[in-house]
């Protein structure tokens, strides 16, 4: 293999040798080697020499060569087998008895602490911890005890030379964006395998929703399924606060569908897109719509439907509410604009009841209380027309305890709409027990002339987008409240290791403590969604007012400033 191919960078003054060129020290060979470094791969396997020597000249490492060949000569050198932490010693070992004095050893070992690998390894052990090994843009860096600031110098400024951000971290299984973000994953693994909703659901749920790049399930079959099955069966079994894996990865497994790989797992990858969802009945959903409500949430709604192209009544409980939410809604509509989907429409705002008599759909927007919405839907079920579709826009209560006094479970359901309802393009699609499949495509066909993707699940706390993201959340506080980070720093690294496009600390503030505590407990008392206790951090933020942007200057950041703060109380 030539030294240097024509046109490559000139090559690092550091030499960089990777131990073990499976996945992970494949992508790390080609992150480095592409950015010009000088790369020394190391396996023996004779597989795996050769699918380095597949790689295109410029992300090929300068030698690729059997263990320990190449050890004695680096300046830094990964080790990048499986995670199993008896394999990681034993390897961790032998590179020990070759190495220069003072060359730093970074382990790409997540679920295994570095204290039980220091011994093997010697005193200048880091961590590189990152959960995608085809997104090494930034990874989290934990030190060992015994490692000296020489060696964490150099390996700050090799990971900088080949453009990966570090975020220091402490050294704990899971470090900190990796483990949350395994922990969400493995929750919609949990609802594909309850059979709650479909992978293809529940990862539009999370692009749209939440603003994902990809959803969950495609971020599994990125990392692979075999790898990623492990690395849960390790968190389970070290770490609070982990589920075990979700039973569909081995049922994935078994069938050798690991993931992109091997070109199938939760999604397929070795063909184009497929025919899509199977057709459901055609069904005219009606143009006349009565939204029920007049604060954020419904005039958001039926701004919506205005511009869906429906006859729009908002029905509030006085004509002051009325008249308030009538003004709210024209407001939004002639600032940008009608822009209205299949011709005319119109809208009135009213607190006269008997719009209730002759309309296709109602959508309930009240306030999120149960016996509220009870009564309202007791009303319904008695001065609707028949065949009127009855829909909840609740976002964590049972759509069946809220709609039951209507009488009519065949024409029941729940569309969660996401805030602020005329922007964000998802809703949650929830079939109670009795909701009838005409009454489903009705509401699907609702949601497409309104411009929005409709994803289906069941009917159990959280529906898809707050089941996985509140526990996520709740989770962060759990670490925050360990002192296993700082509020700036675990966003930081939420939004460059883990991709998230907020981190948790912003997220949480801007959803409010109250509102997370609320749909918090209401997971943890439905067994179906296996969601832990509310994290005592949120029942302190919540008890002393600090909401987040509900409550300016007062969220987690100044919570958490000012409790490092408070005096020590003095001890007899």
């Amino acid at each position: 293999m030539p030294d240097q191919p024509d046109g490559a960078p000139a090559p690092s003054p550091y030499t960089v040798t990777v131990v073990g060129l499976g996945g992970t020290g494949l992508a790390l060979v080609r992150r480095l080697a592409g950015a010009g470094l000088t790369v020394v791969g190391v396996d023996d396997d004779p597989a795996a020499l050769g699918r380095v020597r597949d790689l295109s000249p410029s992300e090929r490492p300068r030698t690729v060569t059997r263990f320990p060949a190449g050890v004695a000569t680096a300046d830094l050198v990964i080790e990048a087998v499986p995670e199993p932490a008896a394999l990681k010693r034993l390897v961790l070992a032998k590179v020990r008895r070759h190495l220069r004095p003072g060359t730093p050893v970074l382990t790409t070992a997540l679920t295994t602490s570095l204290a039980d690998l220091e011994e093997a390894a010697g005193p200048d052990l880091f961590a590189l911890r990152f959960l995608r090994a085809d997104d090494l843009d930034a990874v989290e860096v934990a030190r060992a005890a015994r490692a000296g600031d020489a060696a964490a110098e150099r390996v700050e400024h090799i990971l900088t030379a080949a453009g990966i951000t570090a975020h220091r971290v402490v050294d704990r299984p899971g470090s900190l964006a990796p483990g949350l973000l395994l922990g969400l994953l493995n929750r919609a693994a949990w609802m594909v395998h309850d059979g709650y909703a479909t992978a293809e659901d529940v990862d539009t749920a999370m692009r749209l929703g939440c603003g994902w790049r990809e959803g969950p399930l495609a971020v599994l079959d990125a990392i692979g399924l075999d790898t990623a099955r492990d690395l849960l069966s390790r968190l389970a079994e070290t770490s609070d606060g982990h589920a075990s894996p979700a039973p569909v990865l081995d049922e994935l497994i078994a069938r050798g569908a690991l993931g992109r790989k091997t070109g199938r797992g939760f999604h397929r990858h070795d063909r184009g897109p497929g025919p899509g969802r199977p057709a459901e009945p055609t069904a005219p959903p009606g143009r006349r719509v009565v939204v029920v409500g007049s604060g954020t949430m419904a005039t958001g709604i039926a701004e919506s439907f205005v511009r869906g192209g429906f006859d729009t009544t908002l029905l509030a409980r006085t004509e002051e509410k009325a008249q308030a939410a009538a003004e709210r809604v024209e407001f939004a509509l002639q600032r940008t604009g009608p822009d209205v989907e299949g011709g005319e429409s119109c809208f009135t705002a009213t607190a006269d009841r008997s719009v209730l008599v002759a309309v296709d759909l109602v959508v309930e927007a009240v306030v999120e209380d149960l016996e509220v919405k009870r009564a309202l839907f007791a009303e319904l079920g008695e001065v609707c027309a028949p065949r009127t579709l009855l829909a909840t826009s609740t976002s964590s209560l049972s759509v069946a305890d809220c709609t039951e006094p209507a009488g009519r479970p065949a024409d029941v359901l729940g569309l969660h709409f996401f805030n602020p309802a005329p922007v964000m393009r998802l809703v949650e699609l929830v079939a109670a027990k009795g909701t009838s499949a005409h009454n489903l495509a009705r509401a699907r066909a609702v949601a497409e002339r309104l411009g929005k993707q409709a994803v289906r699940c069941g009917d159990r706390a959280g529906f898809i987008v707050n089941a996985l993201l509140f526990p996520y959340l709740n989770q962060a506080l759990e670490l925050l409240d360990a002192e296993a980070t700082t509020t700036a720093a675990l966003d930081a690294a939420a939004r460059s290791v883990g991709g998230q496009p907020l981190g948790p600390v912003r997220l949480l503030d801007t959803v409010g403590a109250d509102v997370a505590l609320e749909v918090q407990r209401r997971l943890h008392a439905d067994p179906r969604c296996r969601s832990p206790r509310s994290a005592p951090l949120l029942e302190q933020l919540v008890a002393a007012g600090h909401l987040g942007r509900k409550t300016p200057g007062k969220g987690a950041r100044t919570y958490l400033a000012s409790r490092a703060a408070a005096p020590v109380p003095a001890t007899v």
